[in-house]
């Protein structure tokens, strides 16, 4: 039963010098001990991410599945006691499945506490977010590490709910340097494989005095002076976390992120950085400086006074304000638009039964297009409706943005920069101590967008929605 189900696993061996490969365990049977060399070539040991906070090598690895106790300072011991977890849950699942004669689906639940995960699929995506559950343990750690290392920061105080909600894993850990394609199910071992590859690259020369390592990965062309430089850009293709948050389980590419994380939930009385532009304030100064980046645009349109941050935003400007060209065209009247979005809003209004049709209690309008919703909402139900709009600098809250744009050019004396029509904002969700566990997460994302607008419709007990200036 459990040999038909169970994913050969890869390691590096305990003293770092070889790779060895665990082999599949045999009908019913315990995870066999017979270990066969894959190589040997290099002395390779696996090192913790680089980072500025030192970290130590003895972990609190503490095992959550279900009332579990035990703990140990090594991943490989960690991981070996989980394994065995799953094993037992696994084949307890597989007696249980015998036991009916026409089960109609198999779940396989995940019992790490405070987790919720279920597949229903198969057994493989269990143990996948099993042992993601291993990994995401050590980053906690690692991150425990670093807040105690700076006194002057105070733990997180977002959800502790949500400290072992993880991303979802769709599939293997796919290695995809050339000739490689090794596949993994633990991202401890996948990681590693990885950076073994980093530490095993040899040195190309380029021209007569320099010399540098390539990048292997399938469809990169990047090359770096060091194997270091090289091990950090992996990252970007493994997407590779390397310190979580302790109290909120948040993960992060650096410890300054993650440092960050913790300096943006400072008391507002200590926040003693505050922006010239928007009034906004911050902890410290880098932060500041972050943030001033978002008023200072370096691309201007030829054709008038409109600035842009990104080359990409210049070309929408100059696509939508000043060109002419409408390649999209309805195949039902003369309608024709810069967009594809906006063709799709416009077939709506061909439609002869309504697209849409308004949430509110009791309600019963109807309409063929998002716009005709939103406006019915707008003049029916939203005086009715909790205002969501709230002014970072004075708190005073708002139930449509044009009136808190209103507010801020009239109170405050806020102007934005010649060429841009109005003030752009962004919501910033923030969840309460009371929310679901599942929500707690921090969203920056464009309110005029479907997104936006439809998480600021669902008025979901303790989200938070604030809106963030940026000109």
């Amino acid at each position: 039963m459990i040999g038909s189900r169970w994913p050969s696993l890869k390691r590096p061996s305990g003293d770092g010098r070889r790779w060895e490969e665990l082999e599949r365990p045999g009908s019913g049977g315990a995870l066999s001990s017979h270990v066969r060399v894959i190589s040997s070539a290099r002395l390779v040991k696996a090192m913790p991410p680089p980072g500025k906070v030192p970290r130590k090598e003895n972990l609190g690895l503490q095992c959550e599945w279900g009332s579990c106790s035990f703990v140990c300072s090594a991943m490989e011991e960690f991981c070996e006691h989980v394994t065995q977890h799953l094993r037992q849950h696994l084949h307890a699942s597989g007696e249980e499945e015998d036991e009916e004669e026409d089960p109609l689906e198999e779940e396989f639940s995940c019992l790490w506490q405070e987790c919720g995960f279920c597949s229903m699929d198969s057994s493989a995506d269990l143990i996948r977010h099993v042992y993601f559950h291993c990994y995401h343990t050590k980053l906690k750690q690692w991150g425990l590490q670093a807040l105690q290392s700076q006194a002057d920061l105070s733990p997180c105080i977002l959800d502790f709910q949500s400290r072992n909600i993880i991303p979802d894993i769709p599939d293997h850990f796919l290695c995809l340097w050339e000739h490689c394609e090794s596949s993994f199910d633990n991202p401890e071992w996948f990681y590693r494989h990885v950076e073994a590859h980093s530490l095993c690259c040899e040195y190309q020369a380029v021209g007569k005095d320099n010399q540098v390592v390539l990048c292997g990965w399938k469809g990169c062309t990047c090359t770096f002076k060091d194997c270091r430089k090289l091990r950090e850009h992996l990252r970007s293709h493994t997407q590779e976390k390397v310190v979580a948050c302790p109290t909120c389980g948040g993960m992060f590419a650096n410890n300054t992120k993650f440092l960050d994380h913790i300096r943006r939930q400072t008391a507002l009385d200590q926040q003693r950085f505050q922006c010239s532009h928007c009034s906004k304030r911050f902890a410290t100064e880098r932060l500041l400086r972050d943030h001033m980046r978002n008023h200072v645009n370096h691309y201007k349109c030829p054709l008038c006074d409109m600035t842009c941050p990104l080359p990409s935003s210049l070309r929408n400007h100059m696509r939508f304000r000043h060109s002419e060209d409408r390649p999209f065209k309805c195949d039902c009247c003369e309608y024709s638009c810069k967009n594809l979005i906006d063709l799709r809003k416009h077939l709506d209004t061909h439609s002869k039964e309504p697209a849409y049709r308004c949430d509110f209690e009791s309600c019963g309008f109807s309409a063929r297009s998002l716009c005709s919703i939103k406006s019915h909402y707008r003049k029916v139900h939203e005086g009715d409706s909790e205002p969501r709009y709230k002014c970072h600098v004075c708190d005073k809250c708002f139930t449509r943005g044009n009136n808190l744009t209103v507010h801020l050019r009239e109170k405050h004396q806020f102007k934005w920069p010649s060429g841009h029509p109005r003030f752009r904002f962004y919501i910033k969700f923030s969840i309460s101590s009371n929310a679901p566990s599942l929500l707690s997460f921090l969203l920056r994302i464009p309110v005029k967008t479907p997104l936006g607008l439809q998480l600021l419709s669902l008025n979901i007990p303790g989200l938070l929605p604030s809106l963030v200036f940026v000109p």
